[in-house]
């Protein structure tokens, strides 16, 4: 039985993963930004899920969601999952709303690890699974803010696992392509001002992802599955891509890789 600790667990790779974890006879305290998710969470929990409301872009309720959880037991898994995105192109992001989704998806993300490493190596062991993204293996029109959160957030934990390995900590990234959930709906906000120039974008704005995800998306639960598998695996891979789509992800990075070398 193990204990973890999941961000971002009302809806999507959160909702599914806390709910296989739990259906293993897992604990798992998880975080939402509203009380009313945190207490269908804990109804359907059967006495082993925990919710803790938070906001991941806010140092102080981190620092105190770290407390809580630790006050409560050991912990096993951290899954930094909570994300947001947003739609536009670089010249029309407002670079305060940049900021905004980086304190999210990576600031967010590396104020909960800091806050539970030195459990993790007094422990001497723990292990740390990332959400990252197609995105951030390859840059897409449209998403530059988000692919930038999500690029910041491979090189920090490729570092992170170089560094943490000695302890006994492990770290993984989770690439999923095109995941039928709520993030593009709920989750993306456009930039608030268009330019015509960009007409291959302007006046479409999620439209465009919609149309992809509706094509080429994965059930949540795929991602879900492939996280337990590989946690329960001889070796934890660095990088865990999900989905069909992320062949052509893959395809173009290495393209880009051998062009380099070459």
């Amino acid at each position: 039985m193990r204990r973890w600790l999941i961000t971002g667990i009302s809806s999507g790779i959160g909702a599914a993963l806390a709910k296989a974890a739990l259906t293993q006879g897992d604990h798992v305290i998880g975080t939402a930004r509203d009380a009313q998710a945190i207490a269908a969470f804990e109804a359907e929990g059967a006495g082993r899920a925990k919710g803790i409301v938070a906001d991941m872009s806010d140092a102080a309720q981190i620092a105190r969601l770290a407390s809580e959880t630790l006050a409560a037991g050991p912990v096993d898994i951290l899954v930094n999952n909570a994300g947001q995105s947003l739609f536009g192109a670089v010249e029309e992001v407002d670079l305060d709303d940049a900021r905004r989704l980086f304190e999210v998806n990576f600031f967010g993300p590396w104020a909960l690890t800091q806050a539970l490493l030195p459990h993790f190596r007094s422990r001497g062991s723990g292990t740390i699974v990332q959400l990252s993204s197609g995105c951030g293996l390859t840059g897409t029109p449209g998403l530059g803010a988000y692919c930038a959160s999500k690029f910041a957030l491979e090189g920090l934990t490729e570092t992170l696992a170089l560094e943490v390995a000695a302890f006994g900590i492990r770290a993984m990234l989770v690439e999923p392509g095109a995941i039928a959930t709520r993030f593009i709906s709920h989750g993306t906000r456009e930039a608030q001002v268009r330019i015509a120039d960009y007409g291959f974008l302007s006046g479409q704005g999620k439209a465009v992802l919609d149309s992809y995800y509706a094509a080429a998306a994965s059930p949540p639960e795929a991602v879900a599955e492939a996280i337990l598998t590989a946690l329960d695996g001889e070796t934890l891979p660095l990088r865990l891509p999900v989905g069909e789509d992320m062949r052509g992800a893959l395809a173009q990075k290495a393209s880009a890789l051998a062009a380099l070398a070459g």
